[in-house]
C-alpha cells in the first residue's frame, strides 16, 4: 500500500478500476433498451454528421423525411466529437460508448475532488466509489447521450467553483464558465442547478460586494449569450423546416405543473433515485452525511445542490418524470455526501466496522448489479428484441436511401438501426391519405411492430390497432410475420 493509500479507506485506484470495469460491460451494445429513443437521436445526430460532413450548427435527425432534416436541438457538441471519432475509425457505436465512459470517468475524478476540497480526502474516496459504482452513473457513463459529457462539465464547473471561493484565482473563475457555458448549451437547466451553488459560493466570498464584482457577472454574461445565440439559431432551423427536440410551443409535452401539486410525482422521482441513484445502501450515509456537514459555508453547496435539482426539474416535470437521467446530476451533490456519512460510519465503528467494509463494498456492489442487470443490461439483447429484428428486416428488404413511413410514434429507434430515413408517425393519424400523400413525398414503404409503438409504449389492443390491421390487410400477401410488418407503397403491390 502506498502513502496515500495509508490515508485513504483502499487503493486510491479503486473507485476509477471499478467505474471502468462496470461500464465497459455490453459496450459494444447496439441502440436498444433504456431510452433507446433518445440514444439513437443522439446516434443519428453524429452518424449525420459524419456521412453528410455537415457543420457543428447544422445537427440532422433522421425523422426528417424527405426534407433536409434539419432540427432544433439541444447543442450537439457530444455527436459532433462522436462524428470526429467515426471519421477516424469508421462508424462503430462502441466509439460513442467509450467517449461516454471517458466523460464519466473524468466526470468521478472531479466528484472525488470536489469532496476532498469540501469534506476531506476520506469522504472524497467513498464518494468517488459511490458514483463508480450506482447504476444510474454506470447505465449513462456509456450511453450514447451526452449525459456524461454533461456531467463532466458540471463537475468541473463546482469543482473550480470551490476553488475560485478560496483562492479567488482568475483561472478558476475563466474554468467556471468554461465548465458552467458547455453545460447549460447541453441542457439549459444547469443554469438553475448549477447557478443556485455558484451564487451561494459568491455570496460567501464576497457577501454584498458581490454585486459589484464584474468577473463573476461577465461569466454569467458570457454563458447566457452563447445560450441564447444557440437557442436562437435552433429555433430558425425549426421554423424552416418544422422539426424540433420539442422544446417549446403547444406541442412541448415537458411542461404539465399540475403534476406538481400531487405526491405521485415527488415520491416517483425520489424512489428512483433511492433505488438507481443510491443503489438503496447509499441512502443512510447520504443522512447521515447531510446531518454531519461542517461548519464551512462552501459545503453547504451540496444540500443546495440537491435542492436546486429538484426544483430544475420541476421546471419541466413532464420530462423530469419520465426521463431518469434528470435526477443524474443529483449524483454530483449526494456522491460527496454519502462518503462523509461513509467516514462517519467508519470512524464511529472503530476497527470491528473496518474489517467489514469489504463485505459492505461487496454489498453494494452486489445490489449495483442486480439493478443493472434487470432494469438495463437484459434490456440491451438483440436476440429478444423485436426492433432489433425487424430493423434487420428492413435493411435487407429496403434499398439503401429507402425512405420510411416508422409507425413508431415519436421513437426513431427502429429508423437508426435499419439506417433508413423518413418520418415518425401514431397510428392513430395512419390512414390511407396519409400514405397517399407520404408516397407523394418520396415514402416506399410504411413499417412497424404490433407488440409496441415506442421503445417504452406497448401497442394495445383496441379500435386504433384494429383499424390499422384493416388499412394494411391484403398489403403482403406472403407476410405471415405476426410480430410486425413491412409493406411497399402503394399498399396492395408485392413486398
Amino acid at each position: 500500500m502506498t502513502r496515500a493509500d495509508r490515508a485513504l479507506p483502499g487503493p486510491w485506484w479503486l473507485p476509477a478500476a471499478l467505474a471502468t470495469g462496470l461500464r465497459l460491460v455490453q459496450i459494444q451494445a447496439p441502440i436498444l433498451g433504456v431510452h433507446s429513443w433518445r440514444q439513437a437521436d443522439t446516434a443519428g445526430l453524429a452518424r449525420n454528421f459524419h456521412e453528410q460532413h455537415l457543420p457543428l450548427w447544422l445537427p440532422q435527425v433522421d425523422w426528417g423525411g424527405a426534407g433536409s432534416g434539419f432540427a432544433e436541438t439541444d447543442f450537439p457538441l457530444y455527436s459532433y466529437a462522436v462524428a470526429q471519432l467515426y471519421g477516424l475509425f469508421g462508424v462503430h457505436e462502441v466509439l460513442a460508448r467509450l467517449l461516454s465512459l471517458a466523460c464519466s470517468l473524468g466526470a468521478l475524478v472531479l466528484v472525488q475532488r470536489l469532496g476532498n476540497r469540501l469534506l476531506g480526502q476520506q469522504a472524497g474516496w467513498w464518494g468517488a466509489l459511490t458514483f463508480a459504482v450506482v447504476p444510474l452513473s454506470v447505465f449513462y457513463g456509456r450511453s450514447v447521450q451526452p449525459e456524461a459529457l454533461l456531467l463532466l462539465a458540471a463537475g468541473l464547473t463546482l469543482e473550480r467553483g470551490v476553488a475560485w471561493h478560496d483562492h479567488g484565482r482568475p483561472r478558476d473563475l475563466a474554468l467556471v464558465g468554461l465548465g458552467l457555458g458547455l453545460a447549460t448549451l447541453i441542457k439549459v437547466l444547469p443554469l438553475v442547478w448549477l447557478g443556485l451553488p455558484l451564487l451561494w459560493l459568491g455570496w460567501c466570498r464576497h457577501g454584498l460586494d458581490l454585486v459589484r464584482r464584474p468577473g463573476p457577472w461577465l461569466v454569467l454574461l458570457g454563458v447566457v449569450a452563447a445560450t441564447v445565440l444557440w437557442y436562437a439559431h435552433a429555433h430558425g432551423l425549426y421554423r424552416s423546416t418544422g422539426l424540433s427536440f420539442g422544446f417549446w410551443g403547444a406541442k412541448a409535452s415537458r411542461y404539465s405543473w399540475t403534476d406538481l401539486l400531487g405526491p405521485g410525482y415527488w415520491l416517483d422521482v425520489l424512489l428512483r433515485f433511492v433505488v438507481r441513484g443510491l443503489a438503496v445502501l447509499g441512502l443512510v450515509p447520504l443522512v447521515l452525511g447531510w446531518r454531519g456537514l461542517p461548519p464551512e459555508p462552501a459545503a453547504r453547496i451540496l444540500p443546495i445542490g440537491l435542492g436546486a435539482v429538484l426544483l430544475a426539474g420541476a421546471l419541466a416535470p413532464a420530462s423530469s418524470h419520465i426521463h431518469e437521467y434528470y435526477q443524474l446530476p443529483l449524483l454530483l451533490f449526494a456522491c460527496p455526501l454519502v462518503g462523509l456519512g461513509c467516514t462517519r460510519l467508519v470512524e464511529a465503528g472503530g476497527p470491528a466496522l473496518r474489517r467489514l467494509l469489504p463485505f459492505g463494498l461487496g454489498l453494494l456492489l452486489i445490489t449495483s448489479l442486480l439493478i443493472l442487470s434487470v432494469d438495463y443490461w437484459a434490456r440491451e439483447q438483440p436476440a429478444t428484441d423485436p426492433t432489433w429484428a425487424l430493423a434487420q428486416r428492413v435493411s435487407r428488404e429496403t434499398p439503401a436511401g429507402a425512405l420510411l413511413v416508422s409507425v413508431t410514434g415519436g421513437d426513431p429507434t427502429l429508423l437508426y438501426l435499419s439506417h433508413r430515413k423518413g418520418w415518425l408517425q401514431q397510428p392513430g393519424a395512419v390512414d390511407a391519405a396519409l400514405l397517399r400523400q407520404r408516397q407523394l413525398e418520396g415514402a416506399t414503404h410504411v413499417v412497424g411492430l404490433w407488440q409496441r409503438i415506442e421503445s417504452y409504449a406497448p401497442f394495445a389492443e383496441g379500435p386504433e390497432k384494429e383499424r390499422l390491421r384493416r388499412l394494411l390487410a391484403g398489403a403482403t400477401p406472403g407476410d405471415r410475420s405476426t410480430d410486425s410488418y413491412l409493406h411497399r407503397l402503394p399498399l396492395g403491390s408485392a413486398p
